[in-house]
């Protein structure tokens, strides 16, 4: 089943959508659906699809690939830094921290299990 958290965070990254958004699964677990009306699919090797136009791989050992040229790097403080100027982290449990690069309030992305979505709020 799609991880949904890490879906809607690539999400941001590759759309850069308004200060509230989130996903939740669709009734096929390999489908999400999120706010902004794009949909998210995840493939056999894993690969997420964004609206049928960019793509997310994870290798073997961990490193993403976005087919948009997003590179992505862990800094000496624990924050996975992309080269288009966002950064993620795990806070804790569900919740994850997005720093927007023009370095403004930060979203706040928490995953709810029992309704399988995410929400991003910034906070």
């Amino acid at each position: 089943m799609m991880n949904l958290m890490e879906a809607t965070l690539y999400g941001i990254l590759i759309w850069s959508p308004p200060a509230s958004f989130g996903c939740r699964i669709t009734d096929d677990p390999k489908v999400a659906l999120c706010s902004n009306d794009k949909v998210i699919r995840e493939f056999a090797d894993g690969t997420l699809e964004y609206d049928s136009k960019y793509t997310v791989k994870k290798d073997r050992r961990r490193n993403l690939t976005f087919s948009t040229g997003i590179t992505a790097h862990f800094d000496s403080f624990g924050w996975l830094q992309f080269s288009n100027g966002y950064a993620l982290r795990r806070m804790e449990g569900n919740t994850f921290k997005v720093a927007l690069p023009d370095k403004t309030t930060d979203l706040t992305c928490r995953y709810t299990v029992t309704d399988r979505q995410t929400r991003c709020t910034r906070e």
